[in-house]
């Protein structure tokens, strides 16, 4: 998803459209690089690709046979490098964190603005990161 606001790296004048066009040119890279690297036996399912579902996550991968472990990938863009806090919604979070845990991982996209090109980085253990302090947690009011 874009970024909300100016507390997570917008320039506060964005309109919804604006933001969620900028989330989902995120969301269409990281489908594609998934797609470009992951093999030939994994399977990458883009929820949002026709419409925004509101799901607690934006991909999905899995065996092609449907067996295994599935992997759900959510996405955070935003148009500058600089732009390091993004939303994290209580349906993200609680999906996240849920026991017996999920195979969780977000994709944060950097950049989407810059002339050098976007930035690709990876939360691959969300709560282990939140845990070990290598990512915080904050409340915007």
């Amino acid at each position: 998803q874009g970024e909300r606001g100016s507390g997570a790296g917008g320039s506060g004048g964005d309109t919804r459209a604006e933001l969620a066009a900028v989330g989902r040119w995120g969301e269409a890279l990281v489908y594609n690089l998934l797609l470009a690297t992951l093999p030939p036996s994994r399977r990458v399912d883009w929820l949002n690709k026709e419409a925004e579902t509101r799901a607690p996550y934006d991909l999905v991968v899995c065996d092609r046979g449907g067996s295994g472990v599935r992997e759900f990938v959510e996405v955070k863009t935003s148009r500058y490098y600089d732009h390091n806090v993004f939303d994290l919604s209580y349906f993200e979070w609680d999906f996240l964190s849920r026991e017996p845990p999920v195979q969780y991982r977000i994709y944060r996209v950097s950049g989407a603005a810059e002339a050098a090109g976007p930035r690709v980085s990876v939360i691959h253990d969300v709560l282990r990161a939140v845990k070990e302090g290598s990512a915080r947690l904050c409340l915007a009011i």
